[in-house]
């Protein structure tokens, strides 16, 4: 049930398979049914005996069945109305080019194709963001659109070439609070907001600013966390301030060693239910980096995969997927988190050490969830990588930018997560947002769940200023 407490380490049963009933409805896009199954699978006179396992994984499904149904509640009617009011002359068949851009994240209900289709509630905004070039040249015949290049990334590229390195101080602000129907007076509400962590790129962290007393715990998902009675208008809002230093890599095949020291041999290892050594990775691994003995040139060509297979794509929560990494790879799209985790898994698989590392991408006029990865090569030890925009700057044309992301980052970062899957420090009591990492924050009551839909999150950038 929602309010039941959640254990975190029951996330790994994503792995174990559902009976078959269920595993129909689900892929049918039968949520409502699929959650009346699970009510009679778990009653007593039905499996009296189910095992504890299996009854933990029927729970786990129920609140990914609930949850999607929710997610997933906009129809092709829904859509069609939208774009209809915004584009003029918009027909079905464009909004079949904007599925097959592989920029929308859909479901196939029950009824006959289109009307079966099933888009995220926030779909129409992400389809606006990722296909802005298709919509322009739709409603403005004749004209062929022209996205700008992010100079600003390629500044940075510039100067950490001539100097080796380049830091941007930033000063956010983030708050959370409920909805305005969610707001229970007398209740102890618990809140975590991202809180730049303890990494060797970022220095300087300051807390300036907490309108609630807040506890900043040096953890592998580190927040500042408060607790306090609500009451109509109370929220937790913070200010504070980082810099984020990006080291320029200059990379070579050449120079290139193999092996790494044992405390970073556990970065090989699976870690279920995602990094997850399924057979068709097992093969791919294989086929990409099979005759290849250099680490960085088999990192690369791993890299090289994701950044052409994978096209970006917004997707829905990731609390709702079973398997994160073999997304992209069977689907050939996905957003910067399943790019991330398939360049990790895939790398482990070739034997070369990969993590994850995530938080938030910074620019001086706004901040947006981000996440990306590591990898561990000697002589230079931990590198990053980030396939999300390696890939988006291939597809722009831009070579440069590509080979950039390979090794490289650009200083507009904000890093709060260094580790995947990790529980949060304290502990929450209910199913998370996000259960594998933290960017805009994490709510709850001491005897309710939340939902991200039942909360106001803002994060903001108030100043950012290049600091060498």
């Amino acid at each position: 049930m929602k309010h039941t407490p959640f254990d975190f380490d029951s996330l790994s049963l994503l792995a174990v398979g559902l009976p078959e009933s269920l595993k129909s409805l689900r892929y049918a896009g039968r949520f409502e049914e699929e959650l009346a199954e699970i009510d009679r699978l778990l009653a007593d006179d039905t499996h009296p005996v189910y095992e504890p396992i299996l009854r933990a994984r029927l729970e786990l499904e129920r609140i990914l069945a609930a949850g999607v149904s929710y997610d997933f509640s906009v129809t092709w009617a829904d859509m069609m109305e939208k774009f209809r009011a915004d584009y003029p002359g918009f027909a079905e068949k464009d909004l079949f080019a904007l599925i097959d851009s592989g920029h929308a994240d859909t479901l196939i209900g029950p009824e006959p194709l289109p009307a079966g289709y099933r888009f995220q509630v926030d779909a129409y905004d992400n389809l606006t963001d990722c296909c802005e070039g298709y919509l322009y040249e739709l409603t403005h015949p004749g004209e062929t659109y022209r996205p700008t290049m992010n100079a600003l990334r390629h500044e940075a590229m510039a100067h950490m070439k001539k100097h080796g390195r380049m830091a941007v101080r930033f000063t956010l602000t983030e708050s959370i609070a409920p909805k305005e129907d969610f707001v229970f007076p007398g209740k102890r509400f618990r809140a975590w907001l991202p809180f730049p962590a303890v990494t060797p790129e970022q220095s300087g962290i300051e807390l300036l600013s907490s309108n609630r007393p807040v506890r900043t715990d040096d953890h592998p998902i580190r927040t500042a966390y408060a607790e306090f009675d609500m009451a109509p208008g109370e929220k937790l809002e913070i200010a504070f301030r980082f810099t984020n230093t990006a080291t320029y890599h200059d990379l070579s095949d050449e120079a290139a060693r193999e092996g790494f020291p044992d405390e970073v041999r556990p970065y090989l290892a699976e870690q279920y239910p995602h990094i997850r050594f399924t057979p068709y990775l097992t093969m791919l691994a294989k086929e990409l980096t099979g005759g290849i003995t250099n680490p960085l040139a088999k990192a690369r060509a791993i890299y090289n995969y994701v950044t052409t297979h994978v096209r970006y794509s917004y997707m829905r929560e990731y609390r709702w997927m079973d398997n994160l990494p073999e997304y992209p790879a069977l689907n050939g799209r996905g957003d910067c988190g399943v790019q991330a985790l398939l360049f990790i898994t895939i790398c482990r698989l070739a034997g070369v050490p990969a993590r994850w590392q995530s938080g938030n991408s910074c620019r001086p006029t706004g901040v947006g969830s981000h996440d990306w990865a590591l990898f561990y090569v000697e002589p230079w030890g931990w590198m990053p990588c980030d396939p999300s925009f390696g890939g988006g700057m291939l597809r722009n044309g831009d070579e440069e930018g590509h080979a950039w992301y390979f090794g490289n980052l650009d200083p507009y970062r904000f890093v709060a997560c260094t580790e995947f899957q990790k529980q949060l420090s304290p502990a929450k009591t209910y199913f998370r947002f996000d259960p594998y990492d933290n960017q805009s924050g994490e709510a709850e009551y001491e005897d309710l769940r939340l939902d991200p839909w039942e909360t106001v999150r803002i994060k903001r950038v108030e100043e950012s200023e290049t600091v060498e």
